[in-house]
Order: structure tokens, then sequence, then C-alpha cells
């Protein structure tokens, strides 16, 4: 039930009309929108605005005409101020659906901030929620990495390994890796590290 448009549709009447009449003959309907059974549309008759509620091939039904008008006078969908007021009304009393996939996202407010966007159990339900788990503090904690001990999130320090080895003199000596860092020993005896990332 709504108010139709179309381009540029224009015909003439078929036959001439007195004043008071509901319908009239045009020479063809071509252009004219297609009108559902609550749906309507306004010509313009000559200079008359006519607002026309069903098209059935060249028989065009509408409101009491007030004018008369002869047969050839133009039949014309226009831009006309009764086609904006009605669809302007049409705006005014559109209600958004509510079911399931046609849903507007909940008012966000100072509240929710951080806060994730959740479906619920029943279809169409959804709701801002706080996050499952929400990540510690990092500041202060520069190169750590994330763990958990099975219920809280907590940064930790990468833990250096120990590596054995033998020198070239035969003695045996370790080195720690951390940090992805791998020291190594030199020709000349001095120790220097390799950044691995």
């Amino acid at each position: 039930m709504a108010v139709k448009f179309s381009n540029n549709a224009s015909t003439t009447l078929s036959a001439g009309i007195s004043s008071g009449v509901t319908s009239f003959q045009v020479t063809s309907n071509s252009g004219f929108p297609t009108l559902g059974g609550s749906d309507w549309t306004y010509v313009t008759i000559d200079s008359e605005v006519v607002k026309v509620t069903a098209i059935s091939g060249t028989t065009f039904t509408c409101d009491t005409t007030s004018e008369a008008h002869s047969n050839g006078d133009n039949v014309e969908l226009r831009m006309t101020a009764e086609l904006l007021n009605d669809f302007a009304e049409d705006l005014d009393a559109y209600s958004h659906p509510s079911s399931d996939g046609n849903l507007h996202v909940p008012a966000t407010s100072t509240t929710n901030d951080g806060k994730l966007l959740t479906a619920g159990s029943t279809a169409g339900s959804i709701s801002w929620e706080d996050a499952p788990v929400s990540l510690p503090t990092q500041t202060s904690h520069s190169g750590k990495y994330l763990t958990t001990d099975g219920s809280d999130a907590s940064w930790a320090s990468i833990a250096a390994t120990t590596f054995p080895f033998y020198k070239a003199d035969g003695t045996s000596d370790t080195i720690a890796i951390t940090s992805g860092q791998f020291p190594f020993y030199k020709a000349n005896g001095t120790q220097d590290n390799i950044g691995v990332s």
C-alpha cells in the first residue's frame, strides 16, 4: 500500500470526460506504474491533478474529477505536490521490521564502551555484553607474552633456555637463549648474539 512513481509516463484521453467521473479511458497505459490493490498514483489531465487508484488496460479508475476534459487532452505522470506529500507521509508511517535478520544495532550509550554485540539464545535477540575474557593491562609489560592458568590471563616474561656446549679447548660451558637472541662465541673468544625474529 503506497504511492507509486514512474518516469516519463504520458498518454492522451481517448474520449472526453465530464466533471464528477471516477474513471477515464486513455490511448495507452505504457510507462505508467503497476498498481496493487491498495496502491495509487497521481496523473495530470490537462492542468487537473487526479488520484488514480487502479489501472486496468487503458481504463484508469480515479477519485472524482473536478473538471471536464476533451478527447486528446494530455494525461501525464508529473512530479506534483500531491505525489510528494503522499510519499512523505509513507516515509513517516514506515515501521522497520523487528523480526530476526531485520534488527537495528542496540543503542551504544556510554555504559557499553568496550563491549561486544552478542546474539541471544532466541531469534531476534541481540545486546551489548562484556567480553568473555578481558586482557590484563599492557602497561610495563613490553616484550612479554600472554598466558593463562585456565581461569585468568596474565603477562609472563620469556624464560631463558640454557644449552650446554663444548669449547674448542675441550671445556664445557652453557649459553642462554632468551627473547630470540642466540649467543655464540667468536674465534677470538668473545661472545656475541644473533637475533632471530
